[in-house]
């Protein structure tokens, strides 16, 4: 009797959980599994569509979060790098240069110097009113352009705006998402994906493997991958290397 490939799906992360269950119940649908004794273990697999949704959405929303964090930093750097050489040109002994600086430094006090450590929504606010009255004054703006600064100065408003969007759009995602027990349902579907293989696996010795060996080709190809890429990750942490930074399994068909 053929037998499905198994793993312990509890290795997979949540970002890529919903993804794999999901195009197991694709391929299995695709196969009419009510016409070959597999309805009710099937259905019962399929009613996690839902709950694997909410998982989507919750690790969409943890993405962003990690997408913030890094856009936070860019522009941080950047308004500290725009602070610094301002001051330090208008140090400079030659007074074109160090007029330039004076009139940066000024406009940039006028905003003080706390902006990078002040929270999210602060720092949004204010660099964009910092941003929008220093656009606001052409003698500024020659002067940024006359030290060099105008591309950081460029950089840090569109940095500014881009995490102001995704900032929206991720409080949107986590108002709109119930509270997700991630651990309750992962632990279910566990248990309906194991009845629907011992379903099928009886279903083979019970009426025959002919009906369902196309069905298998696709379950065993689908989970030879991902066993394999979790017994590589197994191998890397035992390695001591740091897995939890690296990027999620890809699906089998953006590998082919």
């Amino acid at each position: 009797m053929t037998n499905i490939v198994k793993y312990r799906v509890q290795g997979l992360w949540n970002s890529e959980y919903p993804l794999v269950v999901n195009r197991i119940i694709n391929v299995v649908e695709e196969h009419n599994p009510h016409d070959i004794h597999l309805g009710q273990s099937f259905d019962r697999l399929a009613a996690f569509r839902p709950q694997l949704e909410k998982i989507e959405v919750y690790e969409r929303a943890s993405q962003y979060s990690a997408q913030l964090s890094e856009l936070d930093q860019k522009r941080d750097t950047l308004y500290n790098v725009i602070y610094s050489i301002a001051k330090q040109n208008q140090r400079v002994p030659i007074a074109e240069i160090s007029d330039h600086g004076h009139k940066v430094m000024t406009a940039l006090k006028k905003h003080k110097r706390d902006i990078p450590t002040t929270n999210y929504t602060a720092e949004t606010e204010r660099i964009s009113d910092l941003v929008a009255d220093m656009s606001a004054q052409p003698d500024i703006m020659t002067s940024l352009e006359a030290i060099n600064l105008l591309p950081l100065f460029e950089e840090m408003k569109a940095i500014n705006v881009e995490f102001d969007n995704i900032f929206m759009l991720r409080n949107q995602m986590q108002a709109e998402k119930d509270k997700v027990n991630i651990t309750a349902i992962r632990t279910e579907c566990d248990k309906a994906l194991t009845l629907f293989y011992n379903a099928v696996e009886f279903c083979c010795n019970e009426y025959g493997e002919e009906d369902y060996i196309p069905m298998l080709k696709v379950i065993n190809n689908l989970n030879s991958y991902y066993k394999q890429q979790l017994t590589a990750r197994a191998t890397r942490r035992k390695a001591k290397q740091d897995v939890s930074k690296e990027e999620p399994i890809k699906p089998l068909e953006d590998t082919e």
